[in-house]
């Protein structure tokens, strides 16, 4: 439909991850010259949204998009703090006027000159995620931010755990890169991506080759709500239960241990209680409910992106 939307293997998207900083690790390949700008401008504010120029919409699962967005000089950066987001404002799909919705990028904090953002488009009812799939090469987003959500610090846990559904393994990528690609961390780092059946999983490859050099300090466990007889699928199947999270996940230690949770509402409400909404205030993390409670985990251990 877009002539500019091209369609690569995944295996061939991620085949420069091994060039970017920090010893490997990220989705957006930088060299060391980038890495070394400390100079460099940072190129959107939390105050107004910039365009960013549209340079590359590729797809790169099922309605899975990763876009590059060109910063406004080439010598600026995002200037992220880790774990963080940045708002993406896009049209209401019926045409009412104009919303905004937060995303996490896959590219690295310091790369230079652009950002990368892996969107999950929900084609009959997407609003912002649908207005950004289909943005053609040229065509500009209005980008806003960045926002820090948590702070990740190297060894600031013992033992990290993340729960993702579809679209959320974004923000737990964005800390397991962050935490792998330091030299001192080490912190052992466990997630479970769920996600409707094989076929909707991506970023495999790249996550799984992050598992490969993390030397035994990230494991991840892949989730299908189900899966066919020819599949021959090996991986958990059926929702999140107490069970996965006890049998697979870090357990209770009060602040040595967390468990970081991205995903649909329905999984929040089953696995950690929802965030806290309030008009007019940026969403609170509420009360810690669901499997999590009940497994003995508390406020200062669980965190909602």
């Amino acid at each position: 439909m877009f002539r500019s939307i091209s369609r690569i293997p995944t295996a061939r998207l991620f085949a420069a991850a091994s060039l970017s900083t920090a010893s490997g690790f990220g989705l957006s390949s930088t060299t060391s010259t980038e890495a070394a700008a400390t100079t460099a401008n940072i190129a959107i504010s939390k105050s107004k949204f910039t365009p960013l120029t549209v340079s590359k919409n590729e797809i790169v699962g099922q309605n899975v998009h990763k876009i590059t967005l060109d910063f406004p000089n080439n010598t600026d950066v995002l200037g992220m703090t880790t774990a963080g987001m940045l708002m993406v404002e896009g049209d209401k799909r019926d045409g009412s006027g104009v919303t905004a919705r937060p995303y996490t990028p896959v590219s690295r904090n310091d790369t230079v000159g652009k950002l990368e953002l892996v969107v999950k488009d929900y084609p009959t009812v997407g609003n912002v995620s649908s207005h950004m799939c289909k943005a053609e090469v040229g065509s500009t987003l209005s980008v806003k931010g960045c926002f820090t959500k948590i702070a990740v610090e190297p060894n600031k846990w013992k033992k990290v755990g993340m729960i993702a559904g579809g679209s959320g393994i974004t923000p737990c990528l964005q800390v397991a890169e962050e935490l792998l690609s330091s030299p001192e961390d080490t912190t052992e780092i466990t997630l479970i991506f769920c996600n409707k059946d094989p076929q909707a999983i991506f970023l495999k490859d790249h996550i799984d080759a992050l598992v490969a050099k993390s030397q035994g300090r990230f494991t991840v466990h892949y989730c299908v709500d189900k899966a066919g007889i020819t599949d021959f699928w090996r991986g958990l199947t059926g929702y999140v239960t107490p069970e996965m999270i006890e049998t697979h996940l870090p357990a209770a230690d009060g602040a040595n241990n967390i468990i970081m949770v991205c995903g649909p509402p329905p999984m929040y409400n089953a696995v950690c209680g929802p965030k806290k909404f309030e008009t007019g205030k940026p969403p609170a993390q509420g009360e810690v409910s669901g499997f999590l409670k009940d497994l003995g985990f508390t406020s200062d251990a669980v965190f909602k992106f």
